[in-house]
């Protein structure tokens, strides 16, 4: 299964890790997914979802 959020869509992003004398190497950071459940149409579904879209719908 692909790491993306199935509510906002944000994936894996591509940049550059960089050490104390700078070099730099090729570095991927990944999303931060839970699996939680949500309730669409009344009924409580399980997704995988990244740490923001679940603070926001507490909030909601």
């Amino acid at each position: 299964m692909s790491r993306v959020c199935e509510i906002c869509g944000k994936g894996r992003q591509s940049g550059k890790q960089v050490s104390f004398s700078e070099r730099k190497s090729n570095k991927t950071f990944e999303v931060n997914l839970q699996k939680t459940t949500i309730e669409v149409d009344g009924k409580p579904t399980t997704v995988k979802a990244c740490t923001k879209c679940i603070k926001k719908a507490k909030k909601a």
